[in-house]
């Protein structure tokens, strides 16, 4: 018994080692460069893996595409779960070009400047001509709807993976007019978010991506927990704290509502009934920045950022730097919310 005990745990173990087989297969079996090419990872097991196809690009997808830029023959090779000895190479020769468009990057996200340049293969140089379109949610940044090459950002972001934008283009070559439009999977960028708190106790967030603002969404509880830390009518400052509702002996001709400050120049910025002023740390200097200011208020030191509400939504401007507190710069509108109570952001990538 002892003996088909060892036997039995030996048969486990050499089970449990077993090496897994990798295999993949693509098509079409003559791509041409442009084309999509679809990877069938046709591994016998694996939770896990991890592309080379052989230009500088890699995915981590079970069943990867790819759009190869240049004719030539590429090496693809798979690991499986890491390991070496789960792997598999092939080699791919792309073909000359098709019409078609190309990203320049493979991993697409919104709030992100990619470069987009149709690929044509025209040995003898006939006259090419490029029209684009593109959809609401894809923001033209460099070029003209008819440039070779055009740079974008997307607004938004593929919600799975049947939820794509659509890139429209057409190429007319010698006369000849090519559909070259397709479907990209623009991912999610993880960033900061302004985080707002209306009259109604709702709370919406704005996601500040790559200097651009997104669209307003609902907020969450890790919002809701930082709005909770967050202070707009009491700061503490040098072992000091300072309460808007007893300010009048920095400023005697103000009925303080809310303040901030800004630590490194030592500027407050406060809130009345008569709007939005910034002052210097002793209340010398005072100016008024916004009338219409009415609710929450945050500086954001470590972008160099005032946020403010007003009846016309969230403001925004650079904080001001000069002596006498006269600032220069525009104030920006981030949304139309009209009722926002308290401001803070919450610096959580995600």
């Amino acid at each position: 018994m002892k003996k088909i005990a060892i036997y039995l745990a030996c048969a486990l173990i050499m089970i449990g080692c077993k090496k897994v087989s990798v295999d993949f297969k693509y098509s079409p079996a003559e791509p041409k460069a442009g084309e999509v090419v679809k990877f069938s990872n046709t591994s016998s097991a694996g939770e896990s893996w991890n592309w080379d196809f052989g230009d500088n690009s890699t995915s981590l997808s079970k069943h990867p595409t790819k759009v190869f830029r240049k004719p030539g023959t590429y090496i693809i090779t798979l690991v499986v779960d890491s390991a070496k000895y789960n792997t598999c190479s092939h080699s791919i020769t792309v073909y000359d070009t098709i019409p078609t468009f190309v990203a320049s990057t493979d991993s697409i996200c919104h709030y992100t400047h990619v470069t987009l340049s149709a690929n044509v293969y025209n040995p003898f140089g006939y006259t090419l001509n490029y029209q684009w379109e593109l959809p609401e949610n894809c923001v033209l940044n460099a070029g003209t709807l008819t440039s070779k090459s055009i740079t974008v950002y997307f607004k938004k972001y593929s919600m799975n993976a049947t939820d794509s934008t659509h890139i429209g283009l057409t190429i007319t070559q010698n006369g000849k007019t090519y559909d070259c439009g397709r479907n990209l999977f623009v991912h999610k960028t993880k960033s900061p978010a302004i985080v707002m708190e209306t009259s109604k106790y709702t709370v919406k967030r704005q996601h500040i991506i790559n200097g651009y603002i997104g669209e307003v969404t609902d907020g969450d509880g890790e919002d809701i927990h930082m709005l909770e830390l967050s202070n707009d009518t009491m700061i503490v400052f040098n072992d000091s704290t300072f309460y808007a509702s007893n300010m009048q002996h920095i400023f005697p001709e103000h009925q303080i509502n809310r303040l901030q400050i800004d630590v490194m120049t030592q500027k407050w910025y406060v809130i009345t009934s008569e709007g939005l002023f910034v002052a210097n740390f002793n209340g010398k200097n005072m100016q008024l920045i916004d009338a219409e200011a009415t609710g929450g208020i945050y500086v954001d030191a470590y972008r160099n950022l005032l946020y403010w509400a007003t009846a016309s939504g969230l403001k925004s401007m650079p904080l001001v730097k000069s002596k006498n507190n006269i600032f220069s710069t525009q104030a920006q509108l981030y949304n139309t919310i009209s009722d926002i109570n308290r401001i803070t952001v919450n610096n959580n990538y995600r």
